[in-house]
């Protein structure tokens, strides 16, 4: 954490202070930007003002968790006693940069109870969010951090391919192969390529496509039989202190290609241009004008929507993407949240339009990076077409 940093953009943003509130650890933000760790089962507030020297208001018993955080340190007990420090703590300022989402629009950052809000304003305060905050000191990757998502980009891809071999040389020898077989041969292959996982990959066929987050059971898992359609989706890191996920999601069909439903093709085509137009307008935009989650979000459902298949397409466009496989930084959503928070370098985040049906389910998963040259993608090559896996 970088104090000077953060003071540089509160003045270029004219904002007084970040006030980071935590009680019980809950605030994740705030205890990975002040590098927390143990026991905490007291509120504690850290005010970092855009002028001057922090300040961390803290309890008695929890001295020792903060002694490693610049600044001065003031201790309570009682609660009456907290806060009127901290309405002392904050007398000469006026508006304050919180873990707070105005209307809930961005739960991701609203973090803080509603009575802590309250607290605050209470001593006449402005409160605003801190999501650009976060979005800017916590989800921007480093040099380091990308190569190793460039290198897990590249073990997806070969891991794909190597699971869709699976399947249909499987399937070729009349092998009883089901959806947890597959999941199980890719967890197997993380393991070969030294990398980890937050929760198990997917592999759906068929009506279990159409359900985004299905998991298949160990027990009773379908069998995968020629004419499926089968969609993976796969996400892991590098075991590296710095490791940066990849996250993908490709589709394919257990069959010839002259067998593969013309309907199955043409809803995919719809996605392959949705998403292919969410990175043309990134690209297009971003070295000339803000761009936000929200907006790329639009552009991705407009496509969708115009072909007539707006309303199965039910999550949003994509997600942040940093050491943990949801991270902390914009999201490209203008369905489940309004993320207005500005794509800058050094963000990484997922494009996966999807349509879902109850027979059937289509998603195509990409990670964009915002480099010094603009938007790039790591997960290549692109999915441009349906896989057959018996040609």
């Amino acid at each position: 954490m970088n104090i000077s940093e953060i003071q540089s953009y509160l003045q270029e943003h004219e904002l007084d202070g970040w006030l980071m509130a935590d009680f019980h650890g809950f605030n994740i933000i705030a205890m990975a930007m002040l590098n927390m760790h143990g026991m905490l089962t007291r509120r504690s507030f850290y005010f970092i003002p855009a002028q001057g020297y922090p300040t961390a208001l803290i309890h008695a018993i929890e001295q020792d968790k903060f002694v490693h955080l610049p600044g001065e340190k003031i201790t309570f007990s009682s609660y009456k006693l907290l806060e009127s420090n901290l309405k002392e703590l904050l007398t000469d300022v006026d508006k304050i940069a919180m873990e707070y989402s105005p209307m809930g629009r961005l739960p991701y950052i609203g973090i803080v109870d509603a009575g802590t809000i309250e607290l605050v304003r209470s001593f006449g305060k402005e409160i605003v969010s801190s999501a650009n905050l976060v979005a800017n000191f916590q989800a921007r990757l480093s040099p380091e951090q990308i190569a190793t998502h460039r290198i897990a980009a590249k073990n997806m891809i070969e891991i794909k391919e190597k699971s869709f071999v699976y399947i249909a040389d499987s399937l070729k020898s009349n092998k009883t192969i089901t959806e947890y077989d597959v999941v199980k041969f890719i967890l197997d292959r993380f393991e070969e390529y030294d990398m980890e996982t937050e929760h198990s990959p997917i592999c759906a066929v068929d009506g279990n496509a159409g359900n985004p987050h299905y998991e298949p059971p160990q027990e009773n898992s379908v069998v995968i039989k020629e004419n499926h359609l089968i969609l993976i989706d796969l996400w892991a890191k590098l075991k590296h202190k710095d490791g940066i996920y990849a996250d993908i999601a490709w589709v394919a069909y257990a069959g010839k290609k002259d067998d593969i439903p013309k309907k199955y093709v043409d809803i995919f085509n719809i996605l392959i241009k949705a998403r292919d137009t969410a990175v043309e307008y990134i690209r297009g935009h971003i070295d000339s004008q803000p761009v936000f989650g929200s907006q790329v979000d639009d552009v991705v459902r407009a496509v969708v929507e115009k072909a007539g298949y707006g309303k199965y397409f039910t999550h949003r466009t994509g997600h942040s993407i940093t050491d943990n496989v949801h991270g902390t930084g914009p999201n490209i959503d203008n369905l489940e949240t309004e993320d207005s928070r500005r794509l800058q370098q050094g963000h990484l985040f997922s494009i996966e339009p999807g349509i879902y049906m109850d027979d059937c389910g289509f998603r195509t998963e990409i990670d964009v990076y915002i480099g010094h040259d603009g938007a790039e993608v790591h997960t290549l090559p692109y999915q441009t077409e349906l896989i057959a896996l018996l040609d």
